[in-house]
């Protein structure tokens, strides 16, 4: 579940960001969520005792990553300027001296199809950016799923009317064979989350579609070394799972995790990673959050529900979020995941506290004060973690071994 949204803002702001203090998080939990909290404090603690119980207590040389917000395609021109060039060194600086050994950076459709305005800047900011990783011997995924068209989520003006099936694959095609020549990064996800990606592009994506999309783009592919995988979240059908590990050439199956209510977790990761290795394909948890979400909210499409996003700014969410860490982290052993990554990596640095201004605020502006806390706190020196920072670098340490090298597998 990608949510383009948040971050529009993140680069400018750490690059422009003064040292202002923080607000601290609300103390308690807001009556109108007591249920919602409880909820999810269970559903955690259920998971909990699920995943310990089928775990053997051997610790998998996972590579513990963060997205990295400030670089997300959905900031579209924006990331071309020397001021979010800054802001985006400034993140990456900062989520590596959290502990993160992995980037996760999304270059989304169709930002690199030559027709696209601009695609050559872009691709010269990606080419970049993944030097600078490489540099610092970090682990990259890319992921190449669309870009939002609604401007909530996004500042990129896609439009994607007239797009067929058969035009889709050929430029995603395209797109990878210029992220693998160019880019270079260890893993490359070619698509993800079905629905979300059938409510941007206005495809349908059956779970055939989908896997002719990945059979497309992969076969007789020359990957030159890196790593690709497709895949889809906890939440979705287990056939695209199954699909896709029996009917195409992928690495790695990608499983998204967001929401924790009914089976999407203890139950049907461990499901997933058996369909992979069924097959031979390795395990990518390639995005990862708490969703704030009552079992009666989840109809409808999770990524695009912006008002039940901005639930997650708010400070008394950060126990919740801590323990959401912590759980994700004794899967990925469980599991023997090879690369997990936690997507709204800003509420490492920073929350927004709960008042009666900021809970009648929209979507859009507490964004927007999550963006500025954020970046305020990254630029402290040092910089300033929340719980669920300080709960991010712990699990990031209790790895088994060094990450692997960056382009050796």
């Amino acid at each position: 579940m990608r949510r383009g949204i948040l971050l529009i803002a993140l680069g400018t702001m750490l690059a422009t960001a003064a040292g202002r203090a923080s607000p601290a998080p609300s103390a308690a939990t807001p009556p109108e969520f007591a249920d919602l909290y409880a909820a999810l404090e269970g559903r955690l603690q259920v998971i909990s005792r699920a995943v310990v119980a089928r775990w053997d207590g051997e610790r998998h040389p996972v590579v513990f990553a963060a997205e990295l917000l400030a670089a997300n395609g959905n900031r579209g021109e924006q990331l071309l300027t020397d001021r979010a060039w800054q802001g985006v060194l400034v993140n990456l600086d900062r989520l590596q001296r959290l502990g993160a050994r992995g980037i996760v950076v999304k270059i989304g459709y169709p930002l690199l199809v030559p027709t696209f305005p601009r695609a050559a800047d872009y691709l010269a900011f990606y080419t970049r950016l993944a030097q600078e990783i490489r540099r610092r011997n970090l682990v990259l995924l890319a992921k190449t799923t669309a870009i939002f068209r609604n401007p909530v989520f996004s500042a990129v003006p896609v439009n994607y009317a007239g797009l067929t099936l058969d035009r889709f694959r050929r430029e995603k095609r395209q797109m990878v064979e210029t992220i693998i020549r160019e880019v270079r990064p260890d893993y490359l996800t070619v698509d993800n989350e079905p629905g979300t990606e059938g409510q941007n592009t206005g495809l349908s994506f059956t779970v055939a579609a989908f896997t002719e999309v990945a059979q497309f783009v992969t076969n007789g592919l020359d990957r030159r070394g890196v790593r690709i995988g497709a895949g889809a979240g906890s939440w979705d059908d287990l056939t695209y799972f199954q699909s896709l590990a029996q009917h195409t050439s992928l690495d790695y199956l990608d499983v998204h995790i967001y929401p924790v209510n009914r089976d999407y977790v203890a139950d049907r990761v461990f499901r997933i990673a058996e369909i992979a290795r069924g097959s031979g394909k390795k395990v990518v948890i390639g995005e990862s959050w708490l969703y704030k979400s009552r079992n009666s909210e989840l109809a409808g499409s999770i990524a695009a529900a912006a008002d039940l996003f901005a639930r997650d700014v708010f400070g008394f969410w950060e126990p919740l979020d801590e323990r959401f860490v912590e759980v994700m982290g004794v899967l990925s052993h469980a599991v023997k995941v090879e690369f997990t990554s936690f997507f709204w990596s800003r509420y490492f640095f920073a929350y927004v506290d709960y008042t009666d201004w900021t809970r009648r605020l929209s979507p859009a502006e507490v964004f927007r004060l999550a963006n500025e806390a954020a970046a305020r706190n990254m630029l402290a020196d040092p910089p300033r973690l929340t719980q669920s920072g300080v709960a991010f670098q712990k699990v990031s340490a209790s790895t088994a071994a060094p990450a692997p090298s960056p382009g050796r597998w």
